[in-house]
């Protein structure tokens, strides 16, 4: 480690005072080097510079930044040493380090022992706490604090729009004396959280002052809450407002656009990405790679994977995936290959694009191969995902029995796609039996169904023919309150997109439906 800490050193000025020397750790620090912040510090030591009040909490926030806490402890160790661990900027910085490295309890010792608490001292423990999820001692210590400034109120709404809870995120947003933009980008993502689109809205209207972190919450918000076309929309309302959009921008548009099969958008918003040199970003490129697969435009798909510069883990499991989609599972394993020669390490999102590129092609020994390496070569334990591909990959090949003795040996609960693969399969190879078994072994393991698992089992006895039993599970679902959701349709029309809902009737709806998507030339066919 010496000798690499000097090798860092060697072709630069070594400092010659401890201010100098804490300059350059910061810096190190700053751009992300925490590891060579504390090899300099290391070197610094063997020079004959000792560390001082300033110089241990910019080594504690390096620490902080390191996989390993060993080196958080021994730097805490040194503190004590040195009586620098009275003073309270290193205190405070020993809450932060404990605090990143999930130590809360040692982080909350150190909190407690300081005689002098300044407004940063608890702001850092309130932080802890939110960090880590803990929002009722989080409250508790916001409740006693002696004094608060905007950081403290921005830290509790924060906390309460990470985890949804926006009736007491709009307490604490309301008792602000005075909001700054991350106050009321905080109780914005607190209602996307929550799924409340509408007050999202109001609050965005009404805020001050936006930056583009405000624009990207909505957007994100309106994925996460499954309106992608408000999301494409609301795109086109930030260039109308002359807004730069960033990368995160561009991804999350690209995203709806491949939830929406909107090739038309995808591809403007591809050209608005090059226009604004955003694309070589790594984020904008997987997106653009799973928008074109998902759009049906495969090979636009390759030529951005190959064009790119930078090819990370994601890119390759987008591609992957892209082919998997397209039913072409040689290539898709070709690929797989050239990951590993080009020594990119699979994780699980890699197996689910392989496992479904085998379903889709028919590729059973080659699944099982997989399946079977996942954990052997890859330490991957298989999640709901895998064992759903492998349940459709020997449903497709019409090894029904062997899909069901998986279903069977699976460490937890069948969900809808894996159900509704083996049941599907069952009515269109008309194996009645296993069908059967499979709806006897998931009732009586639940007691919570969905619309999509009363609807599953009922279509399987009315595709045999079995009316009673598909009406008497009909009839289960309607007892116990749940309704179907109703399925709905979107046609994009001179890139407008357009969205009908499963139910809903009437001339006049379907009139103002028709001249809103400028279809009036139907009406008279």
């Amino acid at each position: 480690m010496t000798i690499l800490a000097c090798n860092i050193l060697c072709l630069s000025k070594l400092p010659d005072n401890p201010r100098s020397w804490n300059e350059t750790i910061k810096e190190q620090v700053l751009k992300g080097h925490p590891k060579k912040a504390i090899l300099t510090y290391i070197r610094m030591q063997e020079l004959g510079f000792h560390a001082d009040n300033y110089t241990f909490p910019i080594l504690l926030k390096a620490a902080g930044d390191l996989p390993s806490s060993r080196v958080g402890f021994a730097l805490h160790g040194q503190t004590i040493k040195t009586v620098f661990c009275v003073h309270v900027f290193v205190q405070t910085a020993l809450v932060n380090m404990y605090s990143s490295l999930g130590f809360i309890g040692d982080a909350c010792k150190v909190f407690e022992n300081m005689p002098v608490k300044d407004v940063v001292a608890w702001n850092s423990m309130l932080d802890a706490y939110v960090s880590s999820g803990q929002m009722d001692n989080a409250t508790e210590l916001f409740d006693s604090m002696p004094l608060k400034d905007l950081s403290s109120f921005n830290i509790m709404v924060s906390g309460y729009a990470s985890t949804g809870r926006i009736i007491s995120a709009r307490r604490i947003f309301s008792n602000i004396p005075a909001k700054d933009t991350v106050s009321w980008n905080s109780m914005i993502l607190a209602c996307t959280n929550a799924g409340d689109m509408v007050e999202a809205q109001t609050l965005f209207k009404e805020m001050p002052a936006k930056n583009i972190i405000s624009w990207n919450i909505m957007v994100r918000g309106y994925i996460r809450n499954q309106l992608y076309s408000e999301a494409v929309d609301f795109f086109d309302k930030m260039q109308a407002a002359n807004v730069e959009p960033d990368f995160l921008t561009v991804t999350g548009v690209l995203t709806a656009c491949a939830h929406l099969g909107s090739l038309q958008r995808g591809t403007k918003t591809h050209t608005h990405a090059k226009d604004h040199g955003l694309d070589s970003s790594p984020h904008v490129t997987t997106a653009l790679i799973v928008m074109y697969a998902k759009c049906g435009s495969l090979r636009n798909s390759l030529e951005v994977f190959y064009k790119s510069q930078v090819k990370d883990i994601y890119c390759w499991n987008a591609i992957i995936s892209g082919l998997a989609l397209h039913g072409h599972g040689d290539a898709a394993l070709n690929f797989f290959h050239k990951m590993r020669e080009n020594c990119i390490m699979p994780d699980d999102i890699t197996f689910i694009g392989l496992l479904s590129a085998c379903s889709h092609s028919g590729l059973v020994e080659d699944g099982f191969q997989l399946f079977d390496r996942m954990e052997r070569d890859f330490g991957i334990t298989p999640k709901r995902e895998h064992y759903s591909c492998m349940v459709d990959l020997l449903s497709r090949a019409k090894l029904l029995n062997r899909a069901f003795q998986l279903i069977e040996a699976m460490p937890f609960e069948p969900g809808e796609s894996i159900l509704g693969a083996l049941l599907s399969a069952c009515v269109i190879h008309r194996d009645f039996d296993t069908g059967e078994k499979l709806m006897k072994l998931y009732s009586e393991r639940t007691s919570l169904m969905s619309d999509g698992e009363f609807m599953m089992f009922a279509n399987l006895y009315a595709a045999f023919g079995k009316w009673e039993e598909a009406e008497r599970w009909r009839g289960k679902m309607n007892d116990s309150g749940i309704s179907k959701t109703a399925g709905c349709s979107i046609i994009e029309v001179n890139g407008k997109l357009h969205k009908f809902l499963a139910g809903e009737s009437g001339l006049d709806q379907w009139f103002t439906s028709c001249r809103v998507a400028g279809l009036e030339h139907i009406l008279f066919l």
